[in-house]
């Protein structure tokens, strides 16, 4: 059994709906090895929906999530539950854990009393590949004909045919490169420099991984494990401090990808400032590329982490304030431009991180000042992320000088944001409902109540994302059946969310619940409308128009209602 406890990296999404590629990987080595096994998720897991553990031969579990944040679709599994899992599984069966949280939980003491449990603290693939062949419980490395073999064979094995999301926003994460061209002296926080010299896949390899998914069902891709998508095959990564980017293989892969045509969303992740900063020459052909090819909404997450320099220098950050600046005029001069969906093509993403060595309360000034400055150039960033640094060897965090920023970035710089990107009356398509009423819940396809169409328009709230890197929350303030689609218009922003209500609305069938989420009508308006159509119902007629209906009912046609009410 290979239990998906969900990873979720600086460079690796695989909390849903994406699916990583590490589990893949370890599904890829028993394809290959002609073994039978079952693949579940941790949600899946939760509510009991679990093979018969009686007969067992053997469990790998997945546990990845380095830096939990906040999930809408599922939760990565926590050391308590580890715990209880490992008591629940038959004991005297071989139990391999993996990922960078069981690393992490090692490192700080965690040690299951269980025969045959083994921690996996190197390539839970290769180590369970050695067991199978030896029968010995030992760390190993995957080399680079077992990374291709066992990428490909991940791409048609049960993690993906199997997944609960296959059938809706399953997003497949690709691993394309590993480690950092910054590995001889990068960020002192972050696990990806700890790997050692970037090793890079072909375009091919990545293609032909890819195309095997999509065989598979799959339509949505993000090309992640990268930490700067800008340096995948770049020029002098041993030599020089700031490699030279090459924008031929990166755009090789892309628009093999795009050949494609069962393709639908195609994202990336990371990119280093200081590299496009100081390359603006071939960072340009690449940020032209990316805008061609990518799906609108794509976001590169920037990792600045502080503006202060002495903070920089202490933990050995990876940009600096100017190069920063440079790098998010550069996206905006090229990203900004609206596509198919309704969203910016591209666009920066920002991160700090409190707690790295050398911070004090005039860091947080310097943060304030910079993002002030990006705001008064009329700059956008997509998505400021503020978290806590983690791990030891850092000092502690001023609680008080932390929250402020985090407070003040919200209300003065994310909301102003919002307004901007999504401004009222933009339409957004493609929005795939996920949740009710604010709740965290259980994925939608284990919840058959909530699919429902009978629910349509009643009172609750629905949440809903479109496909893709970091997508905006939305809420709705009336129920959707979950696991549905449909396009919004955008009403209102909050700090980090926006409020909308669907396009194309039927005048004849809308109901009072979705009336009143229109702006301007509120609820005296809505019956009074309903009680018009009702009247005109029983004498076997109907308004021509949105605007008819309205001045029979002596009700103020607000603006939005003709984008949203149609006949």
């Amino acid at each position: 059994m290979v239990i998906d406890g969900y990873e979720d990296e600086p460079a690796a999404f695989g909390v849903p709906p994406y699916v990583g590629f590490h589990v893949r990987y370890v599904c890829g080595v028993l394809e290959n090895s002609s073994i039978e096994y079952d693949y579940i998720t941790i949600d899946q897991w939760r509510l009991g929906k679990r093979p018969n553990l009686a007969e067992l031969e053997g469990v790998v579990l997945i546990a990845g999530a380095v830096v939990p944040g906040k999930y809408l679709r599922g939760t990565p599994i926590s050391l308590r539950e580890t715990d209880a899992l490992v008591k629940t599984l038959p004991h005297n069966v071989p139990f391999f854990a993996g990922g960078w949280a069981i690393r992490g939980w090692k490192q700080q003491g965690w040690q299951p009393l269980r025969k045959d449990l083994f921690l996996c603290v190197q390539d839970t693939d290769a180590t369970l590949s050695w067991y199978l062949s030896t029968g010995e419980m030992r760390h190993q490395r995957r080399t680079d004909v077992e990374w291709t073999a066992w990428a490909q064979a991940g791409a048609i094995s049960k993690a993906v045919t199997q997944h609960p999301d296959l059938e809706g926003p399953l997003t497949y994460e690709v691993e394309v490169y590993q480690g950092c061209v910054r590995y001889k002296r990068g960020c002192k926080f972050c696990i990806e420099p700890k790997k050692g010299v970037p090793i890079w896949r072909t375009p091919h390899d990545v293609i032909t991984e890819v195309t095997r998914a999509l065989d598979k069902g799959v339509r949505h891709i993000r090309l992640g494990g990268m930490t700067d998508v800008y340096t995948y095959m770049a020029e002098g990564v041993v030599e020089l401090e700031y490699p030279i980017p090459d924008p031929e293989p990166l755009t090789e892969l892309l628009r093999g990808l795009r050949e494609d045509e069962r393709l639908e969303t195609l994202h990336v992740d990371n990119a280093n400032p200081s590299i496009i900063a100081e390359n603006l020459e071939p960072a340009t052909e690449i940020t032209k590329m990316l805008v061609e090819t990518l799906s609108d909404g794509s976001v590169l997450s920037f990792g600045l982490e502080s503006a202060d320099p002495a903070v920089h220098e202490a933990n050995w950050l990876n940009c600096d304030a100017d190069q920063l600046k440079t790098a998010i005029r550069h996206i905006n001069q090229y990203g900004r431009e609206r596509g198919e969906r309704g969203l910016p093509k591209l666009l920066p993403g920002l991160n700090f991180i409190a707690g790295l060595n050398g911070e004090t309360a005039a860091t947080y000034q310097m943060n304030k000042d910079l993002l002030s400055s990006i705001r008064n150039e009329g700059l956008w960033l997509r998505r400021i992320n503020i978290r806590q640094v983690e791990g030891e060897g850092f000092q502690e965090i001023p609680t008080e000088h932390f929250s402020d920023f985090k407070n003040w970035t919200r209300e003065e710089v994310d909301s102003p944001l919002l307004t901007e990107l999504f401004p009222t009356g933009q339409l957004l398509k493609d929005v795939t409902w996920e949740a009710h009423d604010g709740r965290i819940r259980l994925p939608a396809h284990l919840e058959e109540s909530h699919r429902d169409p009978e629910i349509h328009g009643k009172g609750g709230i629905t949440f809903g994302r479109q496909i893709g890197a970091y997508p905006i929350l939305i809420g709705v303030p009336y129920l959707i059946p979950l696991e549905t689609q449909g396009d919004i218009i955008v009403t209102g922003h909050g700090a980090r969310s926006i409020t909308g209500i669907e396009a194309n609305l039927n005048m004849n069938t809308v109901n009072q619940k979705q009336l009143v989420a229109i702006p301007g009508i509120g609820e005296k308006s809505a019956w009074n409308l309903i009680s018009t159509r009702v009247k005109e119902a029983r004498n076997e007629r109907r308004f021509g128009s949105v605007e008819a209906w309205f001045e029979a009912s002596d009700v103020e046609l607000p603006p939005l209602a003709t984008r949203i009410l149609g006949v």
